[in-house]
């Protein structure tokens, strides 16, 4: 009797455990700030980026693919291969115009338009 009684706690402690390890809840995707969307050219350094309404995106200058998130006037471009390290800036849209500005040893600000 004792070991039966053991046995069904080892079970239902088994079973608790199991039960504990409950499905992990997803994220929710980050809706991009649509008017960022689209291709920003500057004429000077031949550059620019392209935003996808997706999350995808294309740095014009060093031909690199990217995903960003851009949110509450700060976006954030992370490259998918190569060399190059991922920027955070902030940014403004005022018609056809993209401004970021970048803080830091490599900061500055830069003008696109569409």
């Amino acid at each position: 009797m004792k070991k039966r009684l053991i046995s069904l706690l080892c079970i239902l402690l088994c079973i608790l455990a199991l039960c504990a390890c409950g499905k992990k809840e997803e994220e929710e995707p980050i809706e991009n700030d649509a008017a960022i969307l689209g291709t920003w050219t500057e004429s000077y350094w031949d550059s620019g980026y392209t935003f996808n309404e997706d999350g995808t995106g294309m740095d014009i200058f060093w031909d690199q693919p990217f995903t960003f998130t851009a949110v509450d006037g700060e976006l954030k471009i992370q490259y998918t291969e190569g060399i190059y390290q991922d920027k955070l800036f902030t940014y403004s849209v005022n018609e056809n115009t993209l401004t970021l500005t970048r803080s830091g040893e490599d900061g500055g600000t830069w003008t696109y338009t569409k």
